[in-house]
């Protein structure tokens, strides 16, 4: 590593991959009342609560393991309410974790190491399988190795994890693994195996699956194989059933078009999968779920085609833990169709009614059970099948899909699964924020989403009033109203006070000073409002809502008030002449001021009493900012009143001060909690803090020692180029802050973290919180310019706006032409799916799909509007497939812009063939759309189009062509041949063309007019199956490849220079030199889209990157050596002392294919936040900095680069 690099990135994850791996349920917070939902993404563990009341379904904890999870369950543990989570990683370990519920995150509690770090196919953990009583689970591989691990618990209740008992065999695959629930006998296990040790020798020979059952017999300490028989070799799938008093045990055996029932010494039952109406060929499952009842039990099982299938079983109750007689014994199994939803890759089934279906492709979908099935739907039963053969014989066990009926959708989780590709939008607005387009999704399910990063609320009622307000004031009367009175509303020259009640009304006897504007209203003591305004302070005194007395203070003359704060007892005023006024209430509830005014050595900007706990008498301190970029800390306390207690500098001067508590990040239980109130969700206690708005459009906040007045912890964000103003309201059950600049922002507390969050327009001036009959919470009030708005903020899970606009088929490629004519081209096509499409019937086809037809392409071109969000026009391509497009202008045709397509007719995926390959000219019209102006026959199918010079350059298998527009079709003009596999990706400036390989990296060439040829002159050092390139300047390109790493190449200077100016292009292709490769960094999923741009409001530059699995991040470029080596050295120390869920290795994490380089992980970095109180200061000590500085410049990184 170089040490003074010249290019240093910082990489911080703006949204976390949202593909789940697997999926589990239990009781994982303790609470047996609700259950949690754990989902494992490829390196997060994300936990997840349902709200039952309304079918809220929100991300409560996401905790990088900064590892490759393969699989996760849940495990029941003996002696505590929680249920534990068994993880197998790259790691190599057998991790078990517990959540703490005070910290908010997931925590080890055992780490067994059991096989080398990496992922291999020898390697266990791709399969978990627990027994039904929790007592022992097998840890399986794809092949050979199989371990079974014992839990049990010590005289304390905590778990332990026996050594690993091996039940290996060579040459043997395993395809499914499950726990059979077999009471308190032995512990089994069932296994859907191959080996293939003869067909190695006899290629020839039939290869045949097993069902294998393996026993570990708690008394011997050994695993045995109890028992094997031979299957169909399209088995797949196994789904454990319930056992003991529960079930008859045993497991569905899911093959191609039939379910089988098997368990040791009971008759085998065999039922049919049914086909849809026009099917072509048999079914498969490919996942399902059994739920429990209280005396009874069924399963759901789902094909590869969304429909879901009941499965019940009639067997003989067993009413002890005791098998004896006939019990368990099962008579028969019955089949029907129930519904049908997108495919899935989990199903869970909550108790209180509801199930979660974790799709594979694009939203994530929350049902409600409405019924159990229907009684009129047509049922298979086993009874009527003696064999498989009848089964697979029958042609009648057909079924029409239909709508949901037992089923009923109650709450969408929406993400950008898979992510194709993205576009990041910058308006030219200056309120604007960046917004993201993005192509997510398959099939008919597909879409162009546009993700806003806003905080959406709920408009009650806007009403215009006659002229501009300034600020708006709420207040009750009397202390201990449950709703507010009044509405004060501060103009230029006047207030307006308005009464709250069935109808909102000017209140013509307020008693408050009407002829100029309000500072501020306050409730003090029992039955009295406080008004200051610039001339002074008047109380007024209520009985029964009716004004009786007022009391006036005034300042010295020539004097002006021009700010306040008040609490329920105590008022403090800053006056022009730099001074402070105190008050505090005496038994009369008469305000009192202090005998002393306090000066400062500058003008005072803003001030302010925080909020008083309940049984305190007063707040102990009151801040004060003032012209000078200081914050002071005074002292309220009577023995020391106005004394200073501390002080702090800030960046800039402060416009608006606010403290007051607000909910910690960690999640509490709540055992106490009411059926009514049980969803909730619960935070650990309040802190106190601090928060500043800043004349330089910076916001603070610091956290304060209510007993010292100490500030610490501080955290930045930048909000736009005004002054900050703020305002505390309530939101969600919490305090909460909100930020007025170039946008409004709202500042609240989630599980595990602050979040800062731009609310939806419009921007607002001031709001407040508002409490009447009928908003009784939630209710904030707010105006903008000379409108008054009631509104409600009802949730705070959710902090991105996703609009689709549906797409027609799968998308393949996104053609940006926003900046040319305002318009995005999508190029789409499905395989073995029916061109005939009813445009009226597409709800339908969201949820069944399109019809099948084997080796058919359905394709097109759809024209998306950016501004309306609509799809303007649809091309359709036939038989042909669009694979790449480009915006071309031809230098021979000026002012005529073109679109060329590349496609291929009959296209097949493997292996790759097809019957021809084109490149259609479409004509763009000046409202967008497209028209066909011709077609050129190529040899090769063109997985690379550019426009370049003023013609067409096409990248075909190995061969750059350049090509120039014809009167019947495109002209041949330059045809050069590379030392590559495949051309993917071409970029461009100047003369210079960067040519992206498939599996060959990236490779610079430079067009020779006078040789009429590219010339290939520089190549890289190793070999990277490139997806996406960004060009970052002349001589420097950023590649992500199909493993999840990203790079930046670069041209050495000498060499770029001697591209340039040799005119040939003999000498430098002679001198065959290397990139230098500044920077590798490991994200661990495979980027499918990068751009340069801003993601903030008046942020930073950066890269920003997207990736198949919805993950996306940035890539900033570090200013300076110092600030290259704070982080250095921040992150090595945290290295040092972070300690990984799974106990993987950071750095070996992080060089799965290359050491990192010249590359800060934030991710890592930001982990500072939750580590110990010891070890921050252990590493602020090494550093010889203060944690707070720690806290300060991490704070200001992410302000910086990312929202």
């Amino acid at each position: 590593m170089s040490l003074n690099p010249d290019l240093f990135l910082y990489n911080l994850t703006i949204r976390p991959s949202v593909t789940a791996v697997k999926c589990c349920i239990g009781n994982f917070t303790g609470n047996r009342r609700q259950q949690e939902v754990v989902r494992a993404t490829a390196t997060t563990l994300e936990l997840w609560k349902l709200n039952r009341n309304n079918g809220d379904f929100y991300k409560v904890v996401a905790q990088n393991t900064f590892s490759h999870i393969r699989s996760i369950e849940a495990l029941k543990s003996s002696g505590s309410e929680k249920d534990l989570l068994i993880v197998t990683s790259d790691s190599g370990n057998l991790t078990v974790l517990e959540m703490n519920n005070e910290k908010g995150r997931f925590e080890s509690v055992s780490n067994e190491p059991y096989f080398k770090t990496g992922l291999r196919r020898i390697s266990p953990g791709e399969y978990i399988a627990v027994d039904g009583r929790s007592r022992a689970a097998m840890i399986g591989a794809i092949e050979k190795n199989k371990f079974v691990y014992k839990f049990t618990s010590d005289h304390r209740n905590r778990l332990q994890v026996s050594s690993p008992l091996e039940a290996n065999k060579s040459k043997v695959l395993t395809f499914a693994v499950c726990g059979m629930d077999v009471g308190f006998e032995n512990p089994q296990f069932a296994a859907l195996e191959c080996d293939y040790s003869d067909f190695e020798d006899r290629p020839d020979k039939k290869m045949h699956k097993t069902l294998c059952y393996y026993e570990l017999d708690l008394g011997l300490n050994h695993v045995v194989k109890k028992y094997s028989e031979e299957v169909s070799f399209s088995s797949n799938f196994l789904l454990p059933l319930p056992g003991g008093t529960q079930g008859p045990s045993g497991v569905l055996l899911c093959s191609e078009g039939i379910i089988q029932y098997k368990c040791l010494s009971k008759m085998t039952h065999t039922i049919p999968i049914p086909r849809r109406s026009g099917q072509v060929g048999r079914s498969r499952i490919v996942c399902g779920v059994v739920h429990t009842l209280k005396n009874s039990f069924f399963a759901l099982l789902q094909s590869e085609l969304g429909d879901l299938f009941k499965i019940t079983l009639d067997y003989v109750v067993q009413d002890s833990d005791e098998s004896r007689g006939e019990a368990g014994v099962v008579n028969s199994v019955e089949i029907q169709y129930f519904d049908t939803m997108p495919v899935c890759t989990s199903l869970l089934i909550f108790r209180a009614g509801f199930l979660y279906a974790n799709c594979e492709c694009g939203d994530q979908y929350l049902y409600q059970f409405d019924k159990l099935g229907d009684e009129n739907q047509r049922k298979f039963s086993s009874q009527d099948y003696p064999d498989d053969v009848a089964v697979l014989n029958d042609e009648t066990t057909l079924f029409e899909p239909r709508p949901l009926e037992n089923l009923n959708l109650v709450n969408i989780v929406e993400n950008i699964n898979p992510l194709i590709d993205a576009k990041l939008y910058n308006s030219n607005e200056t309120t604007s924020l960046p917004v993201i387009y993005s192509l997510c999704g398959t099939g008919p399910r597909s879409a162009l989403k546009v993700l806003n990063h806003e905080l959406p609320f709920s408009e009650v009622v806007t009403q215009e009033l006659p002229s501009v307000v300034q600020k708006v004031f709420v207040s009750k009367l009397n202390r201990d109203d449950e709703y507010d009175k009044y509405i004060v509303l501060s103009f230029v020259d006047g207030t307006l006070v308005l009464r709250i009640g069935e109808n909102v009304e000017e209140v013509e006897n307020s008693g408050l000073v009407l002829d100029t504007n309000t500072l501020g209203v306050f409730q003090v003591g029992g039955a009295s409002l406080v008004q200051v305004h610039p001339n002074g302070v008047r109380q007024v005194f209520y009985v029964d809502e009716t004004p009786q007395k007022t009391i006036d203070w005034a300042p010295p003359a020539g004097i002006r008030v021009l700010h306040c704060s008040a609490t329920n007892s105590q008022l403090a005023i800053a006056l022009s002449n730099r001074e402070i006024v105190y008050f505090e209430l005496d038994d009369l509830d008469k305000l009192i001021e202090y005998n002393e005014h306090k000066e400062l050595a500058a003008q005072i900007t803003a001030l302010t009493l925080g909020e008083v706990q309940a049984g305190a008498a007063r707040f102990p301190y009151l801040l004060v900012a003032c012209q000078d970029k200081t914050l002071t800390v005074f002292s309220t306390d009577p023995e020391s009143t106005l004394e200073v207690a501390g002080e702090e500098i800030l960046s800039s001067a402060a416009s608006s001060l606010m403290a007051f508590y607000m909910k910690d990040t960690a999640i509490v239980l709540n055992k106490d909690a009411s059926e009514d109130d049980e969803d909730e969700p619960e935070l650990a206690t309040s802190l106190l803090y601090v928060h500043i708005g800043m004349e330089s459009g910076v916001y603070a906040r610091l956290q304060m020692d209510p007993q010292t007045g100490e500030l610490s912890n501080p955290r930045n964000k930048y909000t736009g180029p005004r002054a900050v103003q703020l305002s505390k309201i309530e939101a969600v059950g919490q305090n909460a802050v909100c930020i007025f600049s170039a946008r409004t922002y709202l500042g609240y507390t989630r599980p595990s973290e602050f979040k800062i969050t731009p609310l939806t327009k419009p921007v607002f001036q001031h709001a407040c919180s508002f409490r009447s009959e009928d908003i009784p919470e939630n209710g904030v009030l707010a105006i903008y310019g000379n409108s008054l708005t009631i509104m409600t903020i009802d949730q705070l899970e959710n902090d991105t706006i996703i609009e689709n606009i549906a797409l027609r088929n799968t998308p393949k490629y996104m053609c940006d032409c926003t900046d040319k004519n305002g318009m995005m081209y999508v190029l789409e096509g499905d395989i073995d799916t029916s061109r005939d499409v009813d445009e009226e019937r597409i709800e339908e086809y969201q949820q069944f799909g399109y019809p099948k037809a084997p080796g058919a392409w359905a394709s097109c071109i759809q024209t998306v509007v950016v501004a309306e969000k609509s799809v303007l026009q649809t091309v359709d391509l036939g038989d042909e497939t669009a694979f790449r497009a480009c915006w071309v202008n031809f230098e021979s045709r000026p002012g005529e812009p073109f679109l060329a397509v590349s496609s291929a007719k009959n296209q097949q995926l493997s292996p790759p063939r097809n019957d021809a390959t084109y490149i259609h000219l479409y004509r763009i019209s000046a409202n967008g759309t497209l028209e066909l102006y011709q077609t050129t026959k190529t040899e090769h199918l063109a997985l690379a189009l550019i426009a370049f010079q003023g013609k067409l350059l096409a990248g075909t298998k190995n061969e750059l062509i350049l090509y120039d527009i014809g009167q019947k079709q495109l002209v041949k003009r330059s045809s050069t041949r590379l030392d590559c596999f495949e051309i993917v990706d071409l970029k461009t400036q100047g003369f210079r063309v960067i040519v992206s390989d498939v599996r060959d990296s990236v490779r610079y060439t430079v067009y020779k007019p006078l040789e009429n040829a590219f010339v290939d002159f520089i190549d890289d050092t190793m070999q990277r199956h490139v997806t996406r390139t960004l060009l970052l300047d002349y001589d420097t390109v950023v590649v992500g490849d199909k493993f999840g790493n990203i790079s930046v190449l670069r041209c050495p200077e000498q060499i770029s220079e001697m591209s340039d100016e040799d005119n040939h292009g003999f000498l430098v292709k002679m001198r065959r030199t290397k990139l230098d490769n500044p920077v590798n960094y490991y994200v661990g999923d495979m980027p499918t889209f990068f751009q340069k741009g801003s993601l903030t409001i008046g942020g930073a530059e950066s890269i920003v990157y997207g990736c198949l699995q919805g993950q996306m991040g940035c890539l900033y470029p570090l200013n300076s050596l110092s600030e290259v080596n704070f982080f250095k050295e921040l992150q090595k120390l945290i290295v040092h002392e972070f300690t990984s869920l799974t106990d993987r290795e950071y750095l070996k994490f992080k060089g799965y294919y290359n050491p990192p380089k010249n590359c800060i992980d934030g991710d890592l970095i930001e982990e500072y936040y939750r580590l110990g109180p010891d070890r921050r200061v252990r590493i602020a000590t090494k550093m010889d900095r203060l944690p707070r500085d720690i806290d300060r410049r991490i704070s200001d990184m992410r302000s910086r680069i990312v929202y």
